[in-house]
């Protein structure tokens, strides 16, 4: 009797090894289709928008107390803007607050929104509840990480994101528009720079150098004339100092350039300068983050250039994202330049997607941290 089970038992167990055996001959096999070497890639594939809406994130716009909220919200939905600065903040700062998760509510990924909160002069935020201490007034790498993670929890907790600080700029005469915005020593600000941005970075702030490659020891104010800067190029890596040593060391996320015309080196405006923002800046500096303009209805160069014949210029050059801070009426004008201009040249849609790839990476890692 069990010999005639084992039997049993024996057949039922090549029975079913046989089913699945056949079950699995006659599956299909899926239509594998292998990259050929010369186009495979280890990259990951980016499916870029429509051309307007991946201008339209490259471009950040003011917005003031006495500005409707509803109307920036509005622009940023219709044409699929990347960021807001704050230029002003309102009797109650807490404001902010509501206006920040507005607009991030209407942006399809991570809204960029942006403060000039530097400390010292330029303080958007003030009262008791925001550290308005200035560059000059600190004296170690420590003081600025401790005042840059302050200052970057101060922000956060309205919804801001990004701070167009610190000033790695150089000025040692009182006379100049800087003087009270840098920190007190050259040779040490590229650190101090650095502990500030790391401060601000564990807060979950992204701090924006400014401005590249450093305004003169002068009192001339970019936001009134073009300030020359006589040096050559053979000297530009002595003029630049901090901002050489910071890049080359521990570079930052963002930077912002600087409206300054070296005659020397190029006939354009550091802004607009294929020379200073592509070949030093990527190239040489082998620079990585997102590459800011300053302010593009500044005198030094709304008197040259239209805003839009300006900023089509500057991403040719190597720019990431316009600011159009006192004009953000000129968006629409900017998106028609740019859509215009990249339809008839391949190589300036080539760098748009490049720089809508940088400043995604960025907002990602912001959604991220969160």
């Amino acid at each position: 009797m069990k010999k005639f089970y084992f039997i049993v038992l024996l057949m039922v167990l090549v029975g079913v090894h046989l089913y699945f055996f056949l079950s699995r001959e006659q599956s299909p096999v899926p239509d594998i289709t292998l990259p050929e070497p010369e186009t495979a890639t280890t990259t990951e594939i980016i499916s870029y928008p429509p051309l307007a809406e991946m201008i339209g994130s490259l471009l950040m716009i003011g917005h003031w107390a006495d500005s409707p909220e509803a109307s920036t919200t509005a622009m940023i939905e219709q044409y699929h803007l990347g960021g807001v600065i704050i230029m002003s903040a309102p009797e109650d700062p807490r404001e902010i607050k509501s206006w920040t998760a507005a607009w991030q509510d209407v942006s399809s990924s991570t809204l960029l929104i942006a403060i000039d909160q530097e400390g010292g002069p330029v303080s958007r935020l003030r009262g008791a509840e925001f550290d308005t201490t200035g560059q000059r007034e600190l004296a170690t790498a420590t003081e600025a990480f401790a005042l840059g993670k302050k200052r970057g929890a101060e922000l956060a907790a309205l919804g801001i994101n990004l701070n167009f600080a610190p000033v790695l700029d150089t000025a040692s005469s009182s006379s100049s528009f800087m003087y009270d915005r840098v920190f007190p020593d050259r040779d040490t600000s590229a650190e101090m720079a650095e502990a500030m941005v790391a401060g601000m970075h564990e807060s979950g702030v992204v701090g924006v150098v400014k401005h590249f490659p450093g305004h003169p020891n002068t009192s001339e104010d970019s936001h009134t004339t073009l300030p020359t800067v006589n040096s050559t190029k053979s000297e530009l890596s002595n003029y630049a100092a901090p901002f050489f040593t910071l890049l080359r060391t521990t570079p930052p996320q963002a930077l912002m350039t600087a409206h300054l015309l070296f005659p020397n080196v190029d006939s354009l405006p550091v802004t607009l300068s294929p020379y200073f923002l592509t070949k030093v800046l990527r190239e040489e500096l082998e620079y990585e983050g997102v590459i800011i303009t300053d302010d593009m209805s500044m005198d030094a160069i709304d008197t040259l250039y239209s805003v839009p014949t300006a900023s089509v210029m500057s991403v040719n050059a190597g720019a990431d994202i316009i600011l159009l801070a006192a004009e953000p009426s000129e968006v629409k004008n900017v998106v028609t330049a740019l859509v215009t201009a990249a339809e008839a040249d391949p190589a300036l849609r080539q760098r748009i997607e490049d720089s809508f790839t940088r400043v995604e990476a960025l907002c990602s890692q912001l959604s991220r941290e969160q």
